[in-house]
């Protein structure tokens, strides 16, 4: 009897066992994104040097909690997320969005010999930019809502040179991430040459 019952519990765990492999077989691969930059016409306009002209200090982007997590997240309804768990995010939101504005501001202020830098340093900076991003969605009509807050401070970090409020719409040309994604760069690079247009006011009176 008790080989009989042993027997029975053996072919219950092999079942089992073989269950569980095949549901993890089956189970969708994460897929991985990462926000785009614009692209540069000449390459080494983005090269950095304290000698060559203004230098510019980029704050880290500050985003909303609900989406600074690894998952992309979505909108669903006007009060309903939805967090993807196999469409994630190659690294931490914030940065990539800071990452991208100062590549952008970058490539765009090339010809009045600006620089954009994401980090701290001793040497002055002619200016400060600090971005807050209140939203960032895929919404449910296929499209993109960028709201943002942004300042542009002058040396000291004390005088306001604009304050600004920015809002952005992009359509998305899919129904995939990959449209998604593409669809959220847009909205940086509007933002992008929105605060690139500020710059240039600020460098031309100095």
């Amino acid at each position: 009897m008790k080989s009989r019952h042993s027997s029975l519990f053996i072919s219950y765990l092999i079942i089992g066992v073989l269950v569980a492999l095949c549901g993890c077989a089956g189970t969708e691969p994460s897929m991985f994104y990462a926000l785009n930059s614009l692209k540069a016409q000449d390459m080494a306009q983005k090269t950095i040097s304290s000698e060559r002209g203004v230098l510019i200090a980029l704050s880290p982007v500050n985003i909303p909690d609900y989406l600074d997590r690894p998952q992309i997240v979505s909108r669903t309804g006007p009060n309903e997320l939805f967090i993807d768990e196999f469409n994630r995010w190659g690294g931490f939101l914030g940065e990539n969005i800071t990452r991208v504005l100062a590549e952008n501001l970058s490539i765009l202020l090339a010809q009045e010999h600006v620089s954009v830098l994401t980090w701290e340093r001793t040497a002055p900076f002619d200016c400060t930019i600090i971005v807050d991003v209140t939203r960032f969605d895929i919404m449910p009509d296929d499209s993109v809502l960028l709201k943002t807050q942004w300042i542009i401070f002058g040396k000291d970090k004390k005088n306001v040179l604009v304050m600004r409020e920015s809002d952005f719409n992009e359509h998305v040309d899919g129904k995939d991430h990959n449209a998604r994604v593409a669809a959220m760069s847009r909205t940086l690079e509007n933002l992008s040459r929105e605060i690139a247009v500020e710059i240039r006011s600020i460098v031309g009176k100095k």
